[in-house]
Formats: structure tokens, sequence, C-alpha cells
């Protein structure tokens, strides 16, 4: 059964017991380059317990899910390698957003990213940042997003997301 248009979608946090829905929601949403392994995708739920969230059905299947971690401003992670949480962060990295195909137009995206900013407003973190794939940008212009360089550290690393991927970032006030 997929999403349908009608059902509730109850966001919470991602736990290890979530892994083989994110894994399979993972592969609907992205081609196989994009997809990353298992073991980095358990790694990041360990550690990233409060910036990990779900959309769920009523039945309990994961209808779409945001993977983020504290880090600093320009900074992107490596595709298919663990998380590494900044030690004095001052911005939210969201690294994956995921919608089921049969979900999409739903708002479930927004959904996610505004608990994403509540959490980063709370914190007081200067801002948020990711990277646009797969023609997404138009997407994240909607929620606030605007072209970005990232750190010179990380322009090899945005290469590795391929053709068209673009840092973005959104200031908090």
């Amino acid at each position: 059964m997929s999403p349908g248009p009608h059902r509730m979608h109850g966001l919470r946090g991602l736990q290890r017991a979530d892994l083989p829905a994110l894994m399979a929601l993972q592969a609907l949403a992205y081609g196989a380059a994009l997809v990353e392994p298992a073991p980095a995708m358990a790694q990041r739920l360990a550690i990233t317990p409060q910036t990990v969230w779900g959309l769920f059905e009523a039945s309990g299947e994961m209808s779409a899910y945001l993977l983020a971690y504290r880090s600093v401003p320009g900074a992107v992670a490596p595709l298919h390698h663990p998380f590494e949480p900044a030690p004095q962060p001052t911005a939210l990295y969201l690294h994956d957003l995921a919608v089921h195909p049969g979900a999409q137009g739903l708002g479930l995206g927004p959904r996610l990213v505004a608990a994403a900013l509540a959490l980063a407003g709370a914190e007081g973190l200067s801002g948020l940042g990711l990277v646009a794939v797969q023609g997404s940008q138009p997407f994240w212009r909607r929620q606030g997003f605007q072209d970005s360089r990232p750190d010179a550290a990380s322009q090899a690393t945005l290469a590795g997301y391929g053709e068209g991927a673009a840092y973005l970032w959104r200031s908090l006030p």
C-alpha cells in the first residue's frame, strides 16, 4: 500500500527500528548513485537522534523522512559517509529529505523542513545548509533557501553529489 492523500501523517524521531523503512524509501526517492549504505544510515540515526525525523501514516508506513545534523555554515557532508557533527555547531545541515512518490504534493517535505527550522531556531543556530540534488532547487527556494558557496574544504565534496548539485543556505534571525 502506498501513502494516500487523505491519511494523517504523524511526525516523530527516527530510531534504529525504522532503518528498513528508511532504506526502502531512500531507494524509491533517489537513483542508485545517491542511495547511501545501510551502515552509514544506521550511524546517522544513532548519533543524531534529535535531528532525524519521519512522517508516518497511522498504519506505521513511513511517508517521508529528514536526516540532519549540527554543523557549521558552508560545510558539506560527504555522500556515502557517516555524519560528523561539528564540536561547536552554529548551523543545522539538512543532508537527506525524501518523500514517498505516492505522498508527493501533500506538504510533507515542507512539514519536515518546518521541524528543522523550529529546532535550529530554538537552539539559536545561525541558519541551515544543504545540498540540493536532482533538480530540487525550486523546492528549496520555496522553503526560503538561497544559492550559496560551500566552504573551500567542501568544494570537492559537493562535486560528489553529481551534476547540477548546489549548496543552499537559509539564515535565521
